[in-house]
């Protein structure tokens, strides 16, 4: 279940209330003794809300009333977007180089133009997807080896503001997962976004990340990515395989990385 609130769920939570009995049996994770004795009045004030206003969807928020109200006598323009600027802090504060932080996100970008009438990448999904882009070299500067390892472990431990505690800890898997082996059990523990969804995000990240690899926007091929289901193809110019030896080899590890969860890959060339 993802952490974004609607009335199905909450339907569901006053089902489990009703058959628990007794407030003090009411078994929720998270869900205090204290708590659980007031839970179910707010969850009927929250169900009247939702009917009332005929709302179909609300996100959790990472912070409450008191940074809000800090936020507003900040005086920041209105055009200034918190995420944005979470994420410049990040790459100045671990010296990022923001030029292939660009470049892979806009190759990303790319890829989910070409897919989006097969796999739905909603606005925010796209959003975080961008934002691991933007972060997915954090960990370089730890070190380089085990850099994923490290820019996931930065992620769940700084504060990024205009992030919730979910979508931590879905950057953190995406860049845990960027390259090498995929821990498939990590995207689905996730809980900011559905489990195939996060898979497919993934593995967009991975291929922005691998073909951007050369760090110049002149040695990038023409790529064209297409999807059916779960099926990826991936073409490429003609000639291109043959004449980029390590540039095969890495496309090639690639699609073997993704076979083993069962993420088909084909390449073509055209």
């Amino acid at each position: 279940m993802d952490e974004r609130i609607t009335l199905a769920k909450l339907q569901q939570l006053k089902q489990r209330a009703i058959q628990c009995g007794r407030l003090e049996e009411l078994e929720i994770e998270g869900l205090t003794l204290e708590r659980a004795l007031v839970f179910p009045s707010g969850l009927a004030i929250l169900m009247a809300i939702f009917s009332e206003l005929n709302i179909q969807c609300m996100t959790l928020a990472g912070g409450a009333l008191r940074e809000g109200l800090v936020y507003g006598m900040l005086h920041l323009s209105i055009d200034q977007d918190i995420r944005s600027r979470t994420l410049r802090n990040i790459q100045r504060r671990f010296l990022v180089d923001t030029e292939q932080a660009q470049r892979v996100a806009q190759l990303a970008a790319h890829f989910v133009h070409q897919v989006e009438n097969s796999w739905e990448i909603e606005p925010l999904c796209f959003d975080l997807l961008q934002s691991a882009c933007q972060l997915h070299e954090i960990g370089l500067s730890v070190e380089y080896k085990q850099a994923p390892l490290h820019a996931a472990w930065l992620v769940r431990n700084l504060d990024l503001p205009g992030f919730t505690p979910a979508q931590k800890k879905l950057l953190a898997t995406l860049l845990l997962n960027q390259t090498n082996a995929v821990d498939l059990s990590s995207i689905h523990q996730q809980n900011a976004v559905p489990p195939r969804v996060a898979e497919h995000m993934c593995r967009l990240l991975r291929l922005a990340i691998l073909f951007a690899s050369r760090r110049r926007d002149d040695l990038l091929p023409m790529l064209t990515l297409a999807a059916e289901d779960e099926n990826l193809t991936l073409t490429l110019p003609k000639g291109w395989l043959e004449n980029h030896p390590l540039g095969r080899e890495m496309v090639e590890q690639e699609c073997q990385w993704q076979s083993y969860v069962h993420w088909p890959l084909r390449l073509n060339e055209q």
